[in-house]
């Protein structure tokens, strides 16, 4: 959909193609993405008498030349092929290298058809602004401009510390553009679920609409996933039709009225059907009456836009203005809410055409201690605490003690039932030291010693909590282990775009990776685990830095793994370094490093999971430490790297 003024006779195109229909599951199988989302709009549009007061436009296929501007000629080709006779018997092979993809012989035209319906390449346009409010990350756009200073970019995203889909540290709000870019792309990243309404009212009157006004764009482009709806199987958010209405009828008074819609994700056929039909109405100039059951954003909302302005204020001297203060504010939901999807689509109309259509919530059901291990991870203090997500910190509570299992692809794992809340580990384990090795950017002491001390060093972009005990290590040594180097995942807040390194948990006597390795405290080994997951928090009263209440590995463990060479975390099993792998003695004392799980291995084999070389700052951090740690001189040290960083697995 497109509104070409601002005036309440706005002239409104709209673009439906049954064609674009034709990609659909190959053998008529369930998928949450399918043709029946875009009949469902066209139905409640045709129905409600919409569509009858818009210009309806023609599909069009986009042209090589304006893919080639962001796709390699190889994915066009194969984009362009994969429907035809010669992929017959490969099509779904291809398919399954991707994350929920499929192919069918209607694919083919479908997307250049799809492509083609948003490009107008003579339009004069110098600035745009894009706002994705889809409920996942908009990576692939964010991407495409992150350079540009004409394009404002702006994401707001459930991003759940990571975890949630598609799970990569650019979401993050530290990400704001590079170069002449820098400063035009705002990401909003919310830590959890059900966020509604009033949420998204409140990042775009406090981020996105200063920013805009400042900016002035020339047109709005909405990347318009309804996914993060009341009542979407797959969002976990609360917002309603009314609410997209005022978030649009927000946007219409920039860039003269001229706005472009562009479907994106939503999979609750009703609420999608809804959605639409209300921005479509405001779009047309209709009037509306906003209502919604609850007023108040959640207290991490409001952190969030917090830590957003704080980091984009150098670039937009709008966001220095302080908040408002005193405000009433919801506390985070409980996790019988995040769990159990049972809300529903709230508007009084029914869409009768949808009877018999996938339109129903799942209801994920736990039993209590899974509901607890599976959240431990971001489950917030009941205090005002802070999550600390301007540096690697992010946010956990609560975690072990004691069952273990053997995960299906054989490796061990540890499951921890919540605690006591103690602090009483601490002391027996600040008597219990052990050798921390190193593979990666720790290799280099004086970024090692952010994670016990605090701070940064050159080439981070932000600092590190630090650990309770600032104890410089008590020795450092240096060896090899027969472990694979491998750099995966494609950016971090920390080092920027690149992968940051990962050993294979699995042994091989053909490899040999150099460790640096450092004679710590348990206690302080818990701590850098903490870090490098993101499991630190911040008080959001006076600053100070809140660790998790009870540890991750202790002196049982280590026992454990001195039998077993590992232990994959239950409590963090989706975090990056979430696998301890014990790699020997050395002095009577045990040596421990952190890596990522062996399913993240298979991961990374079937291309699901991205393998990407370091940053050239990542990279010269690595350098620096196999120089000065003696092992290796300059050339060595980035042949070294840069052979790890080709092969494949």
């Amino acid at each position: 959909m497109a509104a070409a003024a601002a005036s309440r006779a706005a002239r409104v195109g709209l673009l439906y193609d049954e064609r674009m229909c034709a990609h659909a599951t190959p053998d008529g199988e369930e998928h949450p993405e399918n043709p029946e989302r875009l009949r469902a709009i066209w139905r409640k549009l045709n129905a409600e008498g919409v569509a009858s007061r818009c210009v309806v436009l023609k599909a069009k296929e986009a042209e090589d030349k304006y893919i080639a501007s962001v796709h390699s000629n190889n994915h066009i080709k194969l984009m362009k092929e994969i429907s035809s006779k010669k992929y017959d018997s490969s099509r779904n092979t291809i398919a399954r290298k991707y994350n929920s993809i499929y192919f069918n012989k209607g694919s083919s035209e479908s997307a250049v058809l799809a492509a083609g319906s948003v490009i107008e390449p003579d339009l004069g346009i110098k600035k745009i602004l894009i706002v994705d409010w889809d409920v996942h990350h908009g990576n692939g756009t964010q991407k495409m401009f992150y350079n540009d200073p004409c394009v404002l970019f702006f994401s707001v995203h459930r991003f759940d510390y990571g975890s949630f889909y598609p799970a990569e540290g650019d979401a993050s709000h530290c990400f704001i553009g590079e170069e002449a870019g820098k400063g035009y792309n705002i990401n909003v990243p919310w830590e959890h679920g059900k966020c509604g309404d009033a949420d998204y009212i409140a990042a775009w009157d406090h981020v996105l609409l200063p920013v805009t006004e400042a900016f002035d764009p020339d047109i709005i482009l909405v990347s318009a996933g309804f996914d993060a709806a009341l009542g979407d199987p797959l969002g976990g958010c609360c917002i309603t039709p009314n609410g997209y209405a005022l978030l649009l009828t927000k946007l219409l008074g920039f860039a003269k009225g001229r706005i472009v819609m562009a479907l994106e994700g939503g999979y609750n056929l009703r609420s999608i059907a809804n959605s639409v039909f209300a921005c479509a109405k405001v779009l047309l100039g209709d009037k509306f009456t906003f209502s919604s059951p609850e007023m108040q954003p959640f207290e991490s909302t409001w952190r969030i836009i917090q830590a957003v302005r704080n980091e984009l204020k150098t670039y937009w001297p709008v966001l220095s203005s302080k908040l408002p203060e005193n405000l009433s504010l919801r506390i985070k939901p409980s996790p019988i809410e995040l769990y159990t999807s049972s809300d529903s689509e709230p508007d009084g109309e029914d869409v009768d055409e949808l009877s018999g259509a996938v339109s129903s919530v799942n209801v994920i059901q736990f039993a209590d201690d899974a509901i607890s291990e599976h959240l431990s991870k971001m489950k917030l203090d009941e205090e005002n605490l802070a999550v600390k997500t301007a540096s690697s910190c992010s946010a956990a509570e609560h975690h072990p003690t004691d069952s273990v299992e053997v995960d299906k692809d054989g490796s061990v794992v540890l499951s921890k039932r919540i605690s006591d809340l103690s602090l009483a580990w601490r002391s027996d384990l600040s008597r219990t030291h052990v050798w921390y090795a190193s593979f990666g950017s720790n290799m280099w002491k004086p970024r090692f010693l952010c994670y016990i001390q605090g701070g940064k060093a050159d080439g981070m972009s932000i600092p590190c909590c630090g650990s309770r005990d600032t104890s410089s290590p008590r020795g450092t040594m240096w060896k090899t282990v027969p472990h694979r180097l491998l750099f995966g995942r494609s950016s971090t807040p920390c080092w920027g775009t690149g992968g940051v390194a990962f050993l294979n948990p699995e042994m091989n006597y053909n490899e040999k990776s150099y460790v640096c390795m450092y004679k710590i405290t348990l206690e302080q080994f818990n701590d850098i685990l903490f870090q490098e997951n993101r499991l630190v928090l911040e008080d959001g009263k006076n600053g100070n830095v809140v660790y998790p209440d009870s540890s991750l590995v202790d002196s049982s463990e280590v026992e454990f793994m001195s039998t077993n060479k590992a232990i994959h975390l239950e409590p963090i099993k989706d975090s990056w370094y979430s696998n301890v792998l014990y790699l020997g003695d050395e002095d009577e004392l045990p040596i421990l490093t952190m890596t990522c799980p062996s399913s993240d291995i298979e991961r990374y084999k079937s291309g699901e999971l991205p393998l990407v070389p370091p940053s050239k700052t990542y990279a010269a951090t690595l350098i620096k430490g196999l120089v000065e740690g003696k092992q290796l001189d300059a050339d060595g040290a980035a042949s070294y790297i840069n052979a790890a960083a080709a092969r494949g697995l």
